[in-house]
């Protein structure tokens, strides 16, 4: 069986914690992460959980460098396949490891991408036109470990994993992004990022949600709501990409 490892890059994330640990301990074979100076018993809680198995800390903000790090220290544990998460990201209640064990016996693709949704409070996610194209987009990877991944070493919004050669597949397994129902916790991550990109007030603002539509999460992955649902995103996705294929055969030309 494939070994599989998430890591985790996080700074006081006790909100999340528990409900965090309870997804990822029945799906990951280890979870590495990097604490970025909790003050709040986030790293007390991580460190003392069994499939933690290593645990290291930082100062100051820097996502790239921390990413990059926490990447060499999965790395020490021989990892077949990888996955970067946030705290305040979960995976839809019915996905189990056999899921997940099917996605990593394939050998044809080397990427396995996830929809996440933005949440408005526990029983809603955002659902305008903006957000639902976000959402279309497949924005956490899963990929086959190789020695030619790293992260871009940008201090804020490195994006998903670099260097991994091959084939992604979209798949319709859905996260929920739960960063968004705690207006305390918001405002702290607004404030960091301000200090940082002081120019992207607005950026900060849509991180509250307001105005948005929301729209009822259903568990149930095969429910006609939740398969309509994925088939509305799938037409959103192709909108994106046939423009972008468009562009590449003129460009080829």
């Amino acid at each position: 069986m494939a070994k599989f490892v998430v890591m985790l890059r996080v700074k006081d994330g006790m909100f999340f914690a528990e409900e965090w640990l309870a997804c990822f301990e029945k799906i990951a074979d280890e979870i590495v992460v990097l604490d970025n100076g909790s003050t709040d018993g986030t790293y007390e809680k991580l460190k003392s959980h069994p499939k933690v198995v290593d645990i290291i800390q930082t100062e100051g903000y820097n996502e790239g460098r921390d990413k990059n790090l926490l990447y060499q220290r999965v790395r020490l544990r021989k990892p077949d396949w990888c996955l970067w998460i946030d705290i305040d990201e979960i995976f839809e209640p019915e996905l189990t490891r056999a899921h997940f064990d099917e996605l990593m016996n394939s050998k044809v693709f080397t990427k396995f991408a996830f929809r996440r949704f933005h949440f408005m409070d526990r029983e809603h996610f955002a659902g305008s036109l903006y957000r639902l194209n976000y959402s279309a987009g497949h924005d956490r990877i899963m990929w086959r470990e190789n020695p030619s991944g790293y992260f871009q070493n940008l201090i804020i919004d490195s994006p998903n994993v670099k260097g991994i050669k091959g084939l992604k597949y979209n798949t319709n397994f859905r996260l929920k992004h739960l960063g968004y129902i705690n207006k305390e916790l918001v405002d702290k991550k607004a404030d960091i990022y301000r200090q940082i990109i002081p120019e992207k007030e607005d950026i900060f603002q849509s991180m509250y949600l307001k105005g948005e539509r929301p729209i009822k999460w259903i568990d149930e992955r095969h429910h006609v709501k939740t398969v309509m649902l994925n088939q509305v995103l799938n037409v959103l996705q192709m909108t994106h990409l046939i423009p972008k294929v468009i562009r590449k055969i003129k460009s080829a030309f």
